[in-house]
């Protein structure tokens, strides 16, 4: 079954727009909680197969990941792999709320301990910085926009980042919407995949075009 969203507002007022987010995040959570077992276990395969194969252009980077919540992809055998090719992977710390994160060392050996609203968090391991930031999708829309959990972490993470790393949204493609009116300071994502496979919003990132240096986080964008 699709999920079904809430008609948007007709204004632009920020009270509306906030409101009619809440709603269609509140019916993307449900379809997803809701979603069939066999069938979110076929979808999360085919999307680990899409980042794997997406990963091998990009063998030697550290990657930022997520723990998974609420029904979303566990992505943790992608970044074990990862790791055993050569790569690094790091996990999200968040200090406190309405904090930026920071993303630090993992390996399946990583200690974890309970964080922010009790999301495991690697414990002793040093913070890095990330060539690519792996961010969950509860939504996203044609323009690479993510809808979250509105906590806003994620945005206010590359908010503060002074070299903008490779942004990858992972979600469900029936979670796709036209448009998610996002806030003005809301930062697309460069590449969406979903089950469906692996789709560019920034064609400059293109593996043949992407011209990060993996030794060191990508500065194209450096402020």
């Amino acid at each position: 079954m699709m999920p079904e969203f809430p008609n948007p507002p007709e204004t632009d007022d920020e009270a509306s727009l906030s409101a009619w987010r809440r709603a269609v995040r509140r019916s993307l959570l449900d379809w997803r909680s809701a979603l069939d077992g066999a069938l979110h276990q076929q979808y999360s395969d085919q999307i680990r197969t899409h980042l794997a194969a997406f990963l091998t252009q990009r063998a030697n980077a550290t990657v930022g990941f997520y723990w998974p919540i609420q029904n979303e992809v566990d992505l943790r055998p992608v970044m074990e792999n990862h790791v055993a090719s050569g790569g690094r992977a790091a996990l999200p710390v968040v200090p406190g709320k309405d904090m930026p994160m920071v993303f630090h060392d993992w390996t399946l050996d990583t200690e974890m301990v309970p964080g922010f609203a009790k999301i495991p968090e690697p414990a002793n391991s040093k913070e890095v910085a990330v060539h690519a930031m792996i961010a969950p999708l509860v939504g996203f829309d044609r323009k690479g926009y993510r809808l979250g959990y509105g906590g806003g972490f994620f945005d206010r993470t590359l908010g503060v980042l002074k070299r903008k790393p490779l942004v990858v949204g992972i979600g469900f493609e029936d979670t796709m919407l036209d448009d998610i009116r996002p806030h003005r300071y809301d930062v697309p994502t460069d590449v969406i995949i979903t089950e469906k496979g692996v789709r560019f919003i920034n064609d400059a990132r293109r593996p043949n075009e992407d011209k990060s240096d993996q030794s060191s986080p990508p500065c194209h964008l450096c402020s």
